[in-house]
This record gives structure tokens, sequence and C-alpha cells, in this order.
């Protein structure tokens, strides 16, 4: 169930981002949800058996996690491949801001 959370606030991001016209506001969104991800799946391996860690574990690791369960075959490698090529335009977002200061 958390799985569909997940899928429906990037479709929320990408539609919001597609309504704003600013690819940029979709990657910083999608590579904000991917992060998150992974901060709770690192802290929920890491933490122990407590309640916290259950409420952690409940999540996906990551987004490509969610596209690998419900997807297959050439679909999700497409879905893959638009998904590192955004991560690297997010690096290049980064990278740029960081040489602007």
């Amino acid at each position: 169930m958390d799985a569909f959370v997940i899928l429906f606030l990037v479709i929320v991001i990408i539609c919001w981002s597609c309504y704003r016209r600013r690819l940029e506001k979709a990657a910083y969104g999608i590579a904000a949800l991917d992060l998150g991800l992974r901060l709770f799946a690192f802290i929920s391996t890491h933490i122990g058996k407590n309640e916290v860690a259950t409420f952690l574990g409940r999540f996906p690791d990551s987004l490509l996690w969610v596209a690998d369960k419900y997807m297959d075959g050439i679909l999700y490698t497409l879905v893959a491949w638009m998904f590192v090529i955004l991560m690297i335009y997010f690096l290049f977002l980064i990278i740029r801001v960081f040489f602007k200061k």
C-alpha cells in the first residue's frame, strides 16, 4: 500500500512541475523523494528492532525498487533509464548551484 502512495507522490510531483513548466522542480522533487526513501531504508535496517524500525521498514527502499516491483521488461528498462537521466540532471543542477556561490 505504501508503494502506491509513493507512486502517487511521483505523479503529483511530475504534474506539478509540468504545470509550472520547470524541469528543475521535477528533478528536485523526485530526487528528494528518492533520497528520503533511501534514508528511511538505511535507518530501518541499522536502528534495530523497535517501533521506529518497524514503521520505517514499511516504506519501499527507493523509487527504482517501486518501479521494479510493479513493472518488468522494456517498460522497467525505460523507466530506469529515465530515472538515471533525471538523476544526472539533478547532479548537474547541484554542481551548478555549488559553483555559482
